[in-house]
């Protein structure tokens, strides 16, 4: 009996009692009951008005109905999403699905009413299973849809209100479509992009499988046009013979690192020097490593190398065409050499291995015996005062020959003030018994130390 008939019945009933009671018998009696049956019919339709409406928000739902659901509730849920989504049933048939859905399965458009489980791989079954028995949700879990193009799309399992076990799947990435890389991926891949080296990954045959962003921006080649060519042939051809070598023993394990400095052809045709660094990745059984390794431009300093060999070339020239001998020595009372240009033969007949280093034989034995002690004294107190020295003095050559000679030089001092060593020049102005040339010399240096 409903709810609105059996209250207008009670309420009746219980004006018929209380009239009855108060009314009696007669045409009164008859009147007053009429009333409060229309009273009672009053109540009954206002209850049926404040009732009905929490009714209808209590009662169970409509269950959805069985099969294709076509213009059903399915397809109203459906209709407004523009991702690929399906509703399954308890079992993880797919009941209903929008175009974006069926669009990715193959054969296209034949997914209703088929098991979902047909087109998952193992770690989706897993997935899909737990989700429907309420053991875990589905959210986000990337699994491997095997649809048009076999790709792996981000899903996710909404239970639907009602209850019954039915869910509403969804996946962020159409089938076909490759799924998004994880964030912290995209953050390395970023991070990788942004180093000055080239970050290079070769196979066991030598072909590149993957470059950073670097490789374009130093050589222009094109990433699409460079991946799948082997490395080797983008080195310079007379520096290939020891790249490969280097490159051929990794791969076959018999080196664990490769370092070699090579020049890299630019897409111009320019030859860049690269420092070639390499290490071996395990293979999956007994076959060839492939490796992993960086490019450093060294570039720049292989410019700065040959221009320093040009100035040394440049030096060396114009010190062997001067007339007197250059040197740099430490500051001790044997004038230990540490240099000596090519004109230490003309000076003093010693070649300048001779007496450079430890190789016996010191400067201050050369020097004639008679001028050693004022020699070293008067170098001595400039290098004290920080003063520029030039003294007269005899030396006695390889042959014994007795020479007078001029030698001009300064202290090298450190950023503290500690006398790091003496440079200088030595050249000979006269042979023994040209004492006129050495008397007019040594009366003008003693003039002008006299005058500052």
């Amino acid at each position: 009996m409903r709810l609105e008939l059996l209250c207008t019945t009670v309420l009746g009933m219980a004006f018929l009692v209380v009239l009855g009671v108060w009314g009696g018998s007669g045409l009164l009696g008859v009147q007053l009951a009429g009333l409060a049956a229309i009273a009672a019919g009053f109540a009954a339709v206002a209850l049926m008005i404040v009732t009905r409406p929490v009714a209808a928000a209590t009662g169970p739902p409509p269950e959805p109905p069985p099969g294709r659901c076509v213009g059903g509730w399915a397809d109203a849920v459906l209709r407004d999403l523009a991702a690929p989504a399906a509703i399954l049933d308890p079992g993880g048939a797919v009941l209903a699905a929008n175009a974006a859905f069926l669009a990715g399965i193959e054969p296209a458009g034949q997914g209703i009413g088929l098991p979902l489980w047909d087109r998952l791989d193992a770690d989706g079954h897993a997935a899909l299973a737990a989700a429907l028995t309420g053991r875990c949700s589905l959210s986000g879990v990337p699994v491997r849809l095997r649809s048009q193009g076999d790709a792996t799309v981000r899903m996710s399992l909404t239970p639907l209100s009602g209850g019954g076990g039915f869910g509403l799947l969804q996946a962020t990435a159409p089938p076909g479509a490759p799924a998004e890389a994880p964030a912290a991926e995209c953050d390395s891949r970023m991070l990788i992009d942004r180093i000055e080296e080239i970050v290079f990954s070769i196979d066991a045959e030598g072909r590149l499988i993957f470059l950073n962003a670097s490789w374009e921006r130093l050589l222009d080649h094109a990433l699409p046009d460079s991946l799948g060519r082997p490395l080797i042939g983008f080195v310079h051809p007379e520096d290939r013979p020891v790249a490969e070598t280097q490159l051929t023993a990794l791969a076959r394990g018999k080196r664990d690192s490769c370092h070699v400095e090579t020049r890299i052809t630019a897409k111009n045709g320019a030859a860049c020097w690269m420092v070639l660094r390499a290490r071996p990745m395990a293979p999956a059984g007994d076959g060839p490593h492939s490796a992993v390794g960086t490019l450093t431009d060294i570039s720049r300093m292989k410019r700065t190398e040959a221009s320093l060999r040009a100035n040394r070339r440049s030096l060396s020239m114009l010190l062997s065409n001067v007339p007197g001998m250059v040197y740099r020595c430490r500051h001790d009372r044997n004038w230990s050499f540490d240099f000596a240009s090519d004109g230490c033969v003309d000076v003093t007949g010693y070649e300048p291995y001779e007496i450079v280093g430890d190789s016996g034989l010191s400067y201050i034995e050369i020097v004639h015996p008679d001028d050693r002690a004022a020699a070293w004294e008067f170098v001595r107190r400039q290098v004290v005062l920080r003063r520029r020295f030039q003294l007269v003095y005899r030396i006695v050559s390889r042959q014994g020959q007795v020479r007078w000679v001029w030698e001009q030089g300064k202290g090298v001092f450190s950023s503290s003030g500690e006398i790091l060593a003496l440079e200088g020049f030595i050249t000979v102005i006269a042979e023994e018994g040209e004492d006129e040339i050495v008397s007019g010399l040594q009366r003008l240096l003693r003039d002008r130390q006299l005058s500052s």
